[in-house]
């Protein structure tokens, strides 16, 4: 059998893997740098100056609201600043930041950017930012080739000293409906930064992983051209059979599943949500191109929530891990 890692770079290089691959963060590696201003709930002040709040719900954090660094972008120079990378002992810092992570069966995951997209709507907020994509867009591009200078410095010193097995892009660039901005625009103030990034990793050897949440299928055909090759967590939103029939393997699929449809209902019985774990490893696990990622989302305690995903996981066990060697007609 083949280690979680190496089955997982299988799906990375758009082979077949041994047996269902699930996502996990357990291999995320930030270098500390970044997040030395942020506490453990994530709040605190990014590497740019921005405040960052954590969520009602506990899990994540945002821009502190009504405290955004920029409102007019024209003057975005006189404002944002960067940290000072030229004494930083990059070598003793990896040491630290992977010594919890056991390289023998984890991939390292390699991140560092909150995205291009992200990090102007960080900056200004979604309807100034918006605004500036539309009114200022030169300024925008030069917003993001200053960003991009700074991501590609860390970038080259990720790989020579962290050495990563792939590395995880997040951008949320899209609603539950469509992307934020149109595919032109995407095309003009962003796609070709994104380019960049990956193809700096891609010289390495270094496959990447997406992260972009909402209706963003208008967008994957641009993604596997610059070279990604996983999309997590591919929302329902998106029309996802049609995906993987057109993509197969070229894509990975790193999730897909309905975490807020029955297994959600409060009324669900244990056994309604196990045969809807099934019925996604059905639809999805044929073929490869699929990484088994699946929780439930609804208005549950903390105990309820945990219930239920204990079932989702077993159900992974129990049917979804072995698929490709229990069920072989479909390999």
């Amino acid at each position: 059998m083949l280690t979680e890692k190496d089955n997982y770079m299988r799906i990375m290089r758009g082979e077949m893997p041994e047996f269902v691959p699930v996502f996990n963060y357990a291999g995320l590696v930030i270098p500390s740098i970044i997040n030395q201003n942020r506490k453990s709930d994530m709040s605190g002040f990014d590497c740019f100056g921005v405040e960052f709040v954590p969520t009602a719900d506990g899990i994540g954090a945002v821009p502190a609201p009504g405290k955004f660094m920029i409102n007019d972008i024209t003057k975005w120079r006189d404002i944002v600043t960067l940290p000072d990378l030229s004494n930083v002992d990059w070598e003793a810092m990896a040491k630290k930041d992977l010594e919890k992570i056991d390289r023998s069966k984890a991939f390292v995951m390699g991140n560092y950017i909150t995205g291009f997209f992200q990090t102007l709507i960080n900056y200004m907020g979604f309807t100034e930012g918006l605004c500036a994509c539309s009114e200022e867009p030169e300024e925008v591009i030069a917003l993001m080739e200053w960003v991009t200078d700074f991501y590609m410095i860390i970038g080259k010193n990720m790989i020579k000293y962290y050495k990563p097995d792939m590395v995880w892009l997040p951008d949320d660039v899209a609603t539950a409906r469509s992307p934020f901005i149109s595919l032109t625009m995407f095309r003009e103030l962003f796609s070709p930064y994104w380019r960049k990034y990956v193809e700096l990793f891609l010289d390495a050897g270094i496959p990447t992983q997406l992260h972009c949440c909402g209706q963003c299928e208008i967008l994957i055909q641009d993604w596997i051209d610059m070279g990604i090759t996983a999309w997590d967590p591919v929302q329902t939103a998106n029309d996802i059979d049609a995906i993987k029939t057109k993509y197969g393997r070229k894509l990975a699929l790193v999730g897909g599943f309905d975490a807020s449809g029955r297994v959600a209902d409060p009324d669900a019985t244990e056994e309604e949500i196990r045969s809807e774990v099934r019925k996604y490893a059905d639809r999805l696990a044929p073929d490869g191109g699929f990484v088994f990622s699946a929780s439930v989302s609804g208005p549950f305690d903390q105990r309820e929530h945990q219930k239920r995903n204990a079932w989702i996981m077993d159900e992974y066990k129990n049917y979804v891990r072995d698929y490709y060697q229990t069920i072989p007609a479909i390999k």
